[in-house]
């Protein structure tokens, strides 16, 4: 538990209510996605403030001339940007993640997972968006990522982790097992890709590397996502069989591998078309329609709008009667940037 304080501290930023509890250049307060924390290092007159320093002394608004004179342009206009809720008194530490502002286990696991993958040790550079449009079913693509993140227990992957087990290829018998043998230099994966109708991707030039992961991603940046999507059945239907073949020796001919795979593929494929289109054909009927309030009630609309790079949030409010007919409304600028959430609410 102790270990993972770092993830928590990833995730958590205070609330500005008051001010006095936040220290301005040692917890995290700022919004946006790439640090929380105050830039260091600054001037030395600021070590010590709180952020109820940089706020006015009569009503919660930022000081904006005290800001600008003590910070560089960049981190005032960043401190300018966070917003102030009049009616937050209390200064607390909220979940970013989470609308709520809790912490929950799903989004701190998330988070976790950002931080681990998105490390030097454990990136893969690779064309990872390639792999997930693949018009294909999740288990399929889902193969895909394993098999280029290294997941896949191949025997030799086992030896490699001190597993103790034989080498050789299960279906084969011939060569030493890794994924590029039992996805594509196996003989019976070989004729299965033949078998799908997807000889040419297998023997194509571009797409002889070394390994599997660099074969895959070559596969998924030259080729149309239906097609990755019918390299992805079939390598779920090899991956399927060597294991069928493993543990319960059943052995298929590769054209029925292949034929497996290219009739799972057209009829997920065909359901999957037709999902879709009945999603899109949405009729008028459809479409979201103003409501009137209920007698001797007013209905007030809320939206928000954001000037890309200006810093401003945009606010229109319009009150209706029980009748629809317009009764008062008004626009507002304010000089900071915040979510819709947190604008319509």
């Amino acid at each position: 538990m102790w270990q993972a304080r770092q993830i928590l501290a990833l995730g958590c930023r205070w609330r500005i209510g008051s001010g006095d509890n936040i220290r301005v250049m040692h917890d995290p307060w700022l919004r946006g996605s790439d640090n929380r924390w105050m830039p260091s290092p600054q001037p030395a007159g600021v070590y010590q403030l709180s952020v109820r320093d940089l706020l006015h002394e009569n009503y919660k608004a930022w000081n904006i001339a005290k800001v600008r004179v003590l910070f560089p342009k960049d981190v005032a206009e960043r401190i300018l940007e966070t917003p102030l809720v009049s009616s937050v008194s209390e200064d607390k530490v909220v979940w970013e993640d989470e609308r709520n502002g809790c912490y929950s286990v799903k989004f701190g696991y998330k988070l976790a997972m950002r931080y681990i993958i998105g490390s030097d040790k454990y990136h893969v550079v690779g064309n990872w968006n390639g792999i997930w449009k693949a018009q294909a079913p999740h288990k399929a693509r889902h193969l895909l990522w394993r098999l280029c993140r290294g997941c896949l227990p191949t025997r030799s992957r086992l030896f490699e982790r001190r597993v103790e087990c034989t080498l050789n290829c299960p279906v084969c018998d011939a060569e030493i097992e890794d994924e590029l043998h039992i996805f594509f230099r196996c003989a019976v994966a070989r004729d299965s890709w033949c078998a799908a109708g997807l000889s040419s991707v297998l023997h194509n030039a571009a797409y002889q590397q070394t390994n599997a992961m660099d074969r895959i991603f070559a596969v998924c940046s030259n080729e149309s996502s239906d097609t990755v999507g019918r390299v992805a059945m079939l390598l779920w239907c090899i991956w399927h069989n060597r294991n069928d073949k493993l543990w319960n020796d059943n052995v298929q001919m590769p054209r029925q591998i292949g034929r497996y795979a290219f009739d799972a593929w057209n009829d997920w494929y065909s359901v999957n078309k037709l999902q879709s289109n009945s999603v899109s054909g949405t009729t008028e009927g459809d479409l979201v329609r103003w409501e009137k309030p209920s007698l001797d009630w007013v209905k007030c609309n809320v939206d928000v709008g954001f000037v890309s790079g200006s810093g401003r949030t945009s606010m229109g409010l319009c009150f209706r009667d029980n009748s629809g007919h317009f009764m008062a409304g008004m626009t507002h600028w304010q000089q900071s940037v915040i979510s819709s959430v947190e604008g319509e609410a």
